[in-house]
């Protein structure tokens, strides 16, 4: 069965992706490395490399260049996208995939979001109260690329931490509902956290 994993940047997608390809066998679709590299000519001319980097790149919602370049990163992600349900098509399950998606794979269009489902067993890692509240301080520390959509907005008077501080909370609320829409299935944070547990085990398709 090909699997795809969806939630919050920094939740654990990489990792239990990395565990499956180790343990059973399944080769990877890693979007954030396949969207970098279609980048890479971009990022390579103002000596930038890296997921973080592209963070750098892409700005943030405030900044003049962002609506350019979130656009231009998500066409990308598209089309990332559209490839890795072409070789969920094309792989017999026999040999697995599974596709470690990133933060932003809600924000591709209903279509690539119904057919990856179609294609494979879509997991959400969903994120504990107290992870949620620590995600703002990981996305200033530690920033990747965010697609914020429609929510970012600055009120009068607000700096533009205050505003970003404000409208983070609301893009992890507006996001986990639409992970949760788009799951087969669903791994508490204090399961998938459990980071010695059998990964077939963990998303209950047994060894």
């Amino acid at each position: 069965m090909h699997i795809a994993l969806i939630g919050m940047s920094n939740i654990g997608k990489t990792y239990w992706s990395q565990k499956l390809a180790a343990q059973y066998g399944y080769t990877r679709i890693d979007c954030d490395d396949l969207v970098e590299a279609r980048l890479g000519a971009e990022l390579t001319r103002i000596g930038y490399h890296g997921i973080h980097d592209v963070a750098r790149w892409m700005g943030q919602p405030y900044e003049p260049r962002y609506k350019e370049t979130s656009v231009k990163y998500l066409d990308c992600e598209k089309q990332v996208m559209e490839e890795g349900l072409q070789r969920l098509r094309q792989t017999s399950t026999t040999t697995p995939l599974v596709v470690d998606t990133t933060g932003s794979v809600i924000y591709t269009g209903d279509g690539i979001c119904a057919e990856l489902k179609k294609l494979a067993r879509v997991v959400y890692f969903e994120a504990s109260p107290e992870h949620t509240a620590k995600m703002l301080e990981l996305y200033r520390s530690e920033p990747k690329p965010v697609i914020w959509g429609d929510a970012f907005a600055q009120n009068e008077g607000e700096t533009v931490e205050q505003a970003i501080g404000r409208c983070f909370a609301g893009l992890l609320m507006f996001r986990a509902a639409r992970y949760r829409r788009m799951a087969d299935i669903i791994i508490p944070y204090d399961q998938h956290k459990q980071s010695d547990r059998d990964p077939l085990q963990l998303l209950g398709l047994g060894v």
